[in-house]
């Protein structure tokens, strides 16, 4: 059975695309794979530290508000 997948539009910053395909050449890896695994090590640090869910309100002066940290936020 297929699995179903989720799939979004990411915007980057300039220079991080490259950064993603030459770290993903280097582990063999997709850049998709690369993306996903980043992900997963960072949610699971954060569930680690108790820190998942304590994310800052969504910014009210953004056309789309997100919650999240100020990184994360700079990212939309």
């Amino acid at each position: 059975m297929r699995q179903q997948l989720d799939k979004i539009m990411l915007r980057l910053p300039d220079g991080m695309r490259d950064r993603i395909r030459n770290k993903a050449a280097a582990n063999r890896r997709s850049m998709n794979a690369e993306i996903v695994h980043y992900l997963d090590r960072a949610l699971v640090a954060e569930e680690a530290s108790g820190a998942l869910g304590a994310a800052t309100p969504a910014r009210r002066d953004h056309p789309h508000p997100v919650q999240g940290n100020e990184h994360e936020r700079d990212l939309v």
